[in-house]
């Protein structure tokens, strides 16, 4: 297995995205979905057009996200920065395909972990997903919430490891690993849950001030996961 890779998300400013590429972020996450790190079209291009290459530029995005606001993206330099989509739904609609917003990208759902048998829910997406001959090339899990978005809170890591070991992960996608993940923690979340990425927006910000990211805090967070 080699390193786990890290994406920075809720990036509101430039100079946050800047300074997690040199921290050697492998992605930053650009939110069009809602909460206080929610962004506009011509504020994500600031962000995204002064990182180096190989840094990628992920999209959060949801039903919300309308199709003015898709033509706006698709005609705008952002869109070719945008590598991936992460793709939020509501409790109670299918998770939508790339195709369902007219942008041609590689993409991950989102599920809110909330229980041990989650590894049937992503299988049901999955699935889903293949029907429409769209294949996620990750899959993201986070900790259930009430609301799109993060919940800055974790999940039991360790209900993975079972799926992992009962052969119930066998054939889906790679986790990318959200919820809850800190500098102090984010070592032990690896060792349990060997992720292909782990995905961190509140734990590395400045406290009460979200958006802000915590210099200190991204360094530390980003080294403790690749020397994990």
């Amino acid at each position: 297995m080699g390193y786990t890779r890290v994406k920075i998300c809720g990036i509101t400013r430039p100079k946050d995205a800047q300074l997690a590429a040199e921290l050697g972020a492998d992605a930053i996450g650009l939110n069009f979905v809602g909460g206080p790190r929610q962004i506009e079209i011509e504020q994500a291009i600031k962000i995204a057009q002064d990182l180096p290459p190989l840094v990628h530029v992920v999209a959060l995005i949801g039903e919300g996200f309308t199709h003015k606001n898709l033509l706006k993206v698709a005609q705008s330099d952002l869109y070719e920065h945008i590598v991936c989509l992460q793709i939020y739904r509501s409790a109670r609609s299918h998770p939508p395909s790339p195709g369902y917003y007219g942008m041609s990208r590689a993409f991950w759902p989102v599920l809110h972990v909330s229980c041990r048998e989650f590894a049937k829910e992503v299988r049901l997406m999955v699935n889903e997903l293949e029907a429409e001959s769209s294949f996620p090339c990750a899959v993201l899990l986070d900790t259930a919430t009430k609301k799109l978005g993060g919940s800055g809170k974790a999940f039991h890591w360790n209900w993975v490891a079972y799926a992992r070991e009962a052969s119930e992960w066998k054939g889906l996608p790679p986790i990318i690993l959200a919820g809850g993940l800190t500098p102090d923690n984010v070592a032990r979340a690896i060792r349990i849950v060997q992720p292909y990425a782990v995905d961190v927006s509140s734990g590395v910000e400045v406290a009460r001030k979200p958006g802000v990211k915590d210099p200190i805090k991204m360094r530390d967070f980003i080294q403790a996961a690749k020397n994990a």
